[in-house]
């Protein structure tokens, strides 16, 4: 039976997210040590507060690694974060097992072709705007933000409306938080 795309947001309990051109822009800058450094936008901050207030999972993996995506993950409470990961449908396949989540709950948020396995096993195959075109192809949805400009934000607020929990996870934020980051 083939589900349509409200439907199976509203079964998603845990979002596994690409970081290189999901959540930064995919531009990778040096300083002058040779240290690596990323941006990602505040929108994408607030989401995942908003899905883990509402109870929501989400993990971080990614084919490179860096301490920017160790720190990210610490400081958004990610339940897990796997890098230089080369079978992502695979990681998809364990984080699922270990957390007691059915593939058909997770919401992969993904930009390049290193996340087309992980599109073949998850419920939710998400593509941000400007990934290439091999992932827009296999997602179930495309954002219209591109990487880096607040896709996670776009994808965990349509989960959230789907599932009838946006207004109550949006007031938990503004008690929890007056407001601020």
């Amino acid at each position: 039976m083939m589900l349509d795309i409200e439907e199976r947001l509203r079964r998603v309990r845990f979002i596994v997210c690409d970081v290189d051109g999901v959540l930064t822009d995919g531009l990778i800058g040096f300083d002058g040590e040779g240290r690596s450094f990323r941006s990602v936008h505040v929108r994408d901050v607030t989401a995942l507060t908003l899905w883990h207030l509402g109870g929501g999972k989400s993990a971080l993996v990614t084919g490179l690694a860096s301490k920017a995506v160790e720190a990210v993950a610490e400081t958004w409470h990610c339940a897990e974060v796997h890098m230089r990961v080369k079978d992502k449908g695979a990681t998809c396949r364990e984080i699922a097992a270990r957390h007691g989540v059915d593939l058909e709950a997770v919401a992969f948020l993904g930009d390049d072709i290193i996340d087309l396995n992980a599109f073949r096993v998850v419920g939710v195959a998400v593509a941000v705007a400007d990934a290439h075109p091999e992932a827009k192809r296999a997602a179930h949805l495309v954002t219209d933000a591109s990487g880096g400009q607040g896709a996670l934000r776009e994808l965990v607020q349509r989960i959230l409306v789907a599932q009838g929990r946006y207004a109550e996870s949006l007031e938990a934020y503004c008690s929890r938080t007056n407001g601020e980051q």
